[in-house]
């Protein structure tokens, strides 16, 4: 049971702030911070605003500096947002409010933005903006969905269960953004608060810990634990079912459960489109809810009633009711080639435009041969819609020539339109990348960016694990990048397949679809080194693979060895940088007034009384970290306690990116200020970034 109290503890960055109910751990917004250029919003025609949470703008506002708003209308500027803004932390809500310039006559611009949880947004991610520059020329609001606004949780892996060769998924039921709300008696309180798979998101009104249920009391104060996330759902008496347990203890006399727990219980219905509702117990210490939805339906039952309700060349997604809408692709031809050059001419739900193919909507060119006819019944399954193509020319044996075209929402940077996959006597199968059917994309990164795998995605071919005479092939947060002659289900992110003796795939089984983000499992090993996943084992219908990346490994400290040589004890990672001593001793740069900053890393060459940034008779301070940021492929070094700014110091910090194209390449400069406030008095303390793009083979 806990109870709200709002007493937050803001660090000295107003972007850092202590959260009162856990009490250990922090919101961290520093990381939204861009650091070469500000954020721009749209508002309405000609107006935009230009923004920075937490650090002033990069461009002056009205040739001015210390705002972190500014709007422009018509190209003209007005600083509506100054730092540091008023930081307000209640009952879970995160409210930024900024104050500006003159408005009116004694009336001030205020920029009001409230930070919202989303586990699936990126850094930048922004939803509604409410300006309305008639009624209320003054007052902005804007809603930032980001991940860092989130509080801890708790999942489940595998939110699926599979019984008498039925498969059920109530994945598409886990919200990463908001919660389901179920009032116990007519919209009043008290109330149940409720995720599937997943705890409760931590926000305003739901400040519940790890649970997967909880009531909020009358008194809006106090949250009481309903059940933990723990077990995955489950088939009992022929009901699918998840339950929550180890609540808060059970306080009810002559009951026998010790904690409180609940039990959801889920019934399949194409057609709802109502909210849980719940049907009692929680008088004996078991909550029992009740929940209507497609969800609960098998994955066989929603493949079978997609066809039957699909529109034409559109079908909707049973689970999420998102519609896949292919229609921008007819009355168009096209080309696609197979690996001996043999050309196939394609339409997408009615015939080919030149009507070349009399029979047909699929042909292969030279020949005209059809290898089917066209109709506009798209198919939902799993892996996204398809498309199927039948009556095509005789293939023998008083068979047909038919055709597949399945749709893909391939990893970016994989072209569009199609890929012949397979080609038969009597079946082609082609899948087709199309941005039409992306309903989302996979964020492939930790919640907290920590950690991110988008550098493994794959967009030109596989990675490939063998084991005996079974080979997996395996893409990184995305679908398998097109193979000819692999058939498995098109979406898929795993495949299982063998070879035959001509070399060619049989068997394949697909091992799951990319539906997740990466997380950090409490069991997870620490892998050095980048390199290729390894099969590990087989164990309850699950395949297991090691995958050895540096990546995941996050940031490490490093260590300086003189007289330039950079490297990670850890990893054995190392990094020699007397190139740049051999092509230069000093390095200049200039910020936007021209001042000039002499920059000299290597040891032997200090400058500024023994710092190695300095500008004028300033210093930024000695080396005090090296610090390796596989995550982000960096190489930091970071320079405290320089020369006196204020009650403080000046610091700085270059940062290396890899980046081949470039060679020794120059550095840029990038500058930061960060306020705080100290005995009521306001200090400026400069933290000045170099950012440094360079390639050296080590």
């Amino acid at each position: 049971m806990y109870f709200i109290q709002d007493t937050p503890r803001i660090d000295d960055n107003f972007c850092i702030i202590r959260e009162p109910v856990l009490k250990y751990f922090s919101y961290n917004f520093t990381t939204l911070t861009n650091p070469e250029k500000d954020v721009v919003i749209n508002l309405e025609n000609d107006t935009n605003l230009r923004l920075q949470l937490c650090s002033p703008l990069k461009e002056k506002c009205n040739g001015k500096d210390g705002y972190g708003i500014c709007l422009v209308k018509n190209k003209v500027e007005k600083g509506i947002g100054k730092l540091p803004p008023k930081v307000n932390v209640k009952d879970g809500r995160i409210l930024f409010i900024f104050t500006g310039d003159d408005c009116m006559p004694d009336t001030n611009y205020t920029v009001n933005i409230l930070m919202k949880c989303d586990y699936e947004a990126g850094n930048s991610s922004y939803s509604d903006v409410i300006y309305d520059a008639k009624l209320q020329p003054c007052n902005i609001y804007l809603i930032w969905k980001t991940s860092f606004a989130c509080g801890p949780r708790t999942t489940i892996q595998n939110c699926s269960v599979t019984e008498n060769g039925l498969h059920y998924d109530l994945s598409p039921l886990t919200s990463y953004s908001h919660n389901y709300v179920i009032y116990m008696s007519n919209k009043v309180f008290p109330k149940i608060i409720l995720n599937v798979c997943h705890s409760v998101i931590f926000e305003y009104g739901a400040l519940c810990l790890h649970s997967g249920a909880c009531l909020q009391n009358s008194s809006k104060t106090e949250y009481v634990n309903l059940g933990m996330v723990e077990h995955p759902p489950f088939i009992e008496d022929g009901k699918l079912k998840l339950k929550y347990v180890t609540g808060d203890m059970c306080k009810v006399r002559n009951v026998a459960l010790p904690h409180i727990m609940t039990t959801i219980n889920f019934i399949c219905d194409f057609k709802a489109d109502t909210d849980p509702e719940y049907i009692g117990g929680g008088e004996v210490c078991n909550y029992h809810i009740r929940w209507k939805t497609a969800a609960a339906c098998s994955v066989e039952s929603l493949r079978d009633h997609s066809i039957a309700t699909a529109g034409k060349c559109t079908v909707n997604n049973p689970l999420t009711n998102f519609m896949y809408d292919l229609r921008p692709l007819m009355n168009k031809n096209f080309y696609t080639l197979t690996n001996n050059g043999m050309e196939y001419e394609i339409g997408i739900c009615e015939s080919l435009v030149d009507k070349s193919c009399v029979s047909g909507t699929v042909c292969i060119t030279k020949n005209r041969t059809s290898l089917g006819k066209a109709n506009t019944n798209l198919m939902w399954e799993e892996g996204k819609p398809y498309l199927n193509y039948t009556d095509g020319d005789s293939c023998g044996n008083g068979q047909q020539r038919y055709t597949i075209i399945a749709f893909i929402c391939g990893t970016e940077g994989f072209p569009d339109g199609p890929f012949i996959m397979e080609q038969n006597t009597c079946q082609t199968i082609i899948h087709w990348n199309t941005t039409l059917v992306c309903e989302k994309r996979v964020k492939c990164a930790t919640d907290d960016d920590e950690i991110n795998l988008s550098s493994l995605i794959k967009s030109d071919s596989n990675y490939i694990i063998k084991m005996n005479e079974t080979k997996f092939l395996i893409n990184i947060c995305g679908p398998l990048v097109p193979v000819s002659g692999l058939s498995c289900a098109h979406g898929s992110a795993i495949c299982k397949t063998t070879l035959n003796s001509n070399n060619e795939y049989i068997n394949e089984i697909s091992l799951g679809f990319p539906k997740e983000s990466p997380i950090i499992n409490k069991n997870r090993e620490t892998v050095l080194r980048y390199g290729f996943p390894e099969f590990k084992k087989y164990e309850d219908c699950t395949y297991v693979f090691e995958w050895k990346t540096s990546i995941t490994c996050g940031a490490s400290i490093g260590n300086w060895t003189s007289p330039c040589i950079i490297r990670d004890q850890l990893l054995s990672h190392e990094c020699n940088l007397s190139l740049l001593h051999k092509n230069k001793k000093v390095y200049y740069v200039k910020n936007k007034q021209g001042k000039k900053y002499s920059i000299s890393i290597y040891s032997g060459e200090k400058i500024c009384d023994g710092s190695a940034v300095c500008q004028g008779s300033n210093g930024y301070g000695s080396l005090a970290n090296v610090i390796f940021d596989y995550g982000r492929d960096v190489i930091k070094l970071q320079y405290f306690n320089g020369s006196k700014c204020g009650n403080s110091s000046y610091t700085s910090e270059v940062r290396f990116i890899c980046n081949k194209s470039v060679g020794i390449g120059a550095p840029k400069l990038l500058w930061l200020q960060k306020y705080h406030r100290a005995h009521k008095i306001e200090q400026l303390n400069k933290e000045y970034i170099i950012a440094w793009h360079i390639y050296i083979q080590s």
